[in-house]
């Protein structure tokens, strides 16, 4: 078995990207199937049906409060390449309501979890797509002064056997 090539180079793009997430979407998993063409993925599958922007729920935050890390870890010794994913997403206002969902994806063993990038034609990306997305961590904070935020901060994680794909905007948004 031979092992893959690199088939192409990287030239300088525009400075026009703006860091951040803008807007996460989760639907209940797990995933059975995705339809992808060289990382852009048009088409999830979840009990037996293609999602569609009506099975996703959408969760906003303050701007310039979410992230995403993408770790790549490759071991030379054993073989292996793996991509531990993790979307911070923070949440401002302690409240019932809040506390009942965030209760749910803390329990939830695999979520279908895009994400919504800040620029100006703003891209979609996948986390745990493959294997599920899961709540991996989380804070509550009441803050200490009276400016200090009020809230919660969760981290929803992935780790793949690839990095995130990209997302065809019409999954998730009409």
């Amino acid at each position: 078995m031979s092992c893959s090539n690199i088939s192409a180079g990287f030239t300088l793009d525009c400075n026009d990207a703006q860091g951040g997430v803008d807007k996460v979407f989760i639907a209940n998993g797990p995933v059975e199937g995705i339809t992808e063409s060289s990382g852009n993925v048009t088409a999830i599958t979840v009990g037996g049906s293609a999602l569609t922007p009506s099975d996703f729920f959408t969760f906003e935050m303050p701007r310039q409060s979410g992230s995403y890390t993408e770790t790549v870890a490759v071991s030379q010794e054993n073989g292996t390449v793996t991509y531990d994913q993790a979307l911070t997403l923070v949440f401002n206002k302690m409240e019932a309501a809040k506390r009942n969902q965030l209760l749910l994806m803390a329990e939830a063993t695999s979520m279908v979890v895009v994400f919504k990038t800040n620029d100006e034609t703003p891209k979609y990306f996948s986390v745990g797509l493959e294997r599920g997305a899961y709540v991996s961590a989380a804070t509550v904070t009441s803050g200490t002064a009276y400016a200090d935020r009020q809230g919660y901060e969760i981290t929803i994680s992935g780790l793949e056997a690839a990095p995130s794909y990209e997302i065809t905007s019409s999954i998730v948004e009409a």
